[in-house]
């Protein structure tokens, strides 16, 4: 299952002056994450893992579902929250520590038969309160510990249950979608499938999001259909107006996951082991959404880069004054930004011709796009970039320079030098030692 992913590094220009990612990049996250079960299953055998023969077994299914239903497997092995788990797995068996997880690679393999329609029994184990299927969906049932074992029973039409403390739970055809469950568990036992929004809306996968933000927990019927409908909205509106952010989109992204919002406002990002995927909160409108979506899809498509090759020397430690942020920055996560708010700049540059408010989004357009310049300019004073990370640099600030000679209304250029000197003063403000 695993290849040698290879991207020329002449690639970088495309991908510097703002433009989709040259090649496949559902291929390299199915590389990944190929290669991170494989060392899930190594690493845990190695260790001597409790979970290491649930491990074993599941990567050695995965492999014949490969060779049998190669199209299956590709879907099972690039669902990019496969690349959370399988990462915070890997490290938390290297750490020793208590919640390493390496038998969930029994139910990743548990998908693959179910998609790849193979009459197959898969064991694996549930997770507390459910059994989870990674990247369709779990059976919710109350009161069912985790580690308790589960049977996937497939027979090759299509047609599959899960068997689980002596009952039989028949998974519905239509694993997108909600259904009640049979068994003793009654109406309290009920399949919670990953659901088609336009994207696909995961608010099941226990891994769905790390780092301190909560994900959401299920939405109901309703609310999903609200988030769905903004988000085909938003594809539409990209689709006729940022035909190249809707390309790359199609091409990387995968999964949306909802998460809790701020106080104010709406927040977004892209984890770093999970590039197909985009984790926000509701986005208040269609264009709000759409900017979230341009915005996150440069951090994929800069996170696979720098999966790669190395834009910036390791060990580096200064940290810089980014225009968007309250807190300083590292440089990787400096180069991040400026890459995400040139297409912030390039997302406004083509809605000022057609937004209903067009001083405000001229106003957004000179102050991202100047942001990002001047970060540019910040990186290539400085030593943190390698030579490859330098020219990447240097190939954004190209685009940069073409688009700060464009003309900008005077109020909206004023309106931007404000807001950009007021965040200024306030974050040194804040930092002055």
């Amino acid at each position: 299952m695993i290849r040698e992913f290879v991207l020329p590094p002449a690639a970088l220009d495309e991908l510097a002056h703002g433009g989709a990612w040259p090649g496949a990049p559902a291929a390299m996250e199915r590389g990944k994450n190929t290669l991170l079960l494989h060392a899930v299953a190594t690493r845990s055998r190695e260790l001597g893992h409790l979970g290491a023969q649930a491990a074993a077994d599941g990567y050695r299914l995965l492999t014949h579902v490969h060779r049998a239903a190669p199209a299956a497997a590709a879907q099972t092995l690039g669902y990019p929250l496969l690349g959370t788990w399988a990462s915070a797995t890997v490290a938390a068996l290297e750490r020793g520590a208590d919640d390493a997880a390496p038998h969930r690679l029994a139910a990743v393999a548990a998908a693959a038969v179910l998609l790849a329609r193979l009459p197959l029994t898969v064991r694996f184990h549930t997770d507390a309160g459910a059994a989870e299927l990674p990247g369709l969906g779990r059976l919710v049932l109350p009161g069912i510990a985790a580690g308790e074992p589960v049977a996937l029973v497939a027979d090759g039409s299509g047609a599959a249950r899960l068997d689980v403390a002596g009952e039989r739970f028949p998974l519905p055809r239509v694993l997108r979608a909600d259904a009640e469950a049979g068994g003793a568990h009654g109406e309290r036992a009920r399949w919670e499938g990953v659901r088609d929004a336009g994207f696909l809306l995961d608010d099941v996968d226990p891994w769905r999001f790390p780092g301190p933000i909560p994900p959401l927990e299920r939405l109901a019927g309703p609310e999903a259909a609200a988030w769905g409908t903004r988000l085909r909205r938003a594809m539409r509106l990209l689709n006729a107006r940022h035909p190249g952010v809707a390309r790359a989109l199609r091409e990387v992204t995968k999964v949306v996951v909802p998460i809790s919002p701020p106080e104010a406002g709406t927040r977004s990002a892209t984890a770093r082991t999970a590039y197909g995927s985009v984790a926000m909160s509701r986005p208040h409108d269609t264009r709000s959404a759409a900017l979230t979506l341009a915005h996150e899809v440069q951090h994929a498509k800069l996170t696979m880069l720098m999966d790669l090759f190395d834009l910036v020397r390791p060990g580096v430690r200064d940290h810089y004054y980014a225009p968007w942020r309250d807190d300083p920055r590292p440089a990787a996560a400096l180069l991040q930004g400026a890459y995400a708010h040139m297409g912030v700049a390039g997302f406004w540059r083509a809605e000022r011709h057609v937004a209903a408010d067009p001083e405000v989004a001229h106003s957004e357009f000179a102050r991202w796009r100047d942001a990002a310049y001047e970060v540019c300019l910040t990186l290539l004073a400085g030593g943190a970039l390698t030579p490859l990370g330098r020219r990447f640099v240097r190939g954004m600030l190209e685009t940069l320079a073409a688009w700060r000679a464009e003309r900008v209304p005077a109020e909206a250029s004023a309106r931007a030098r404000r807001a950009a000197a007021r965040h200024r003063l306030q974050w040194v403000a804040r930092h002055r030692s």
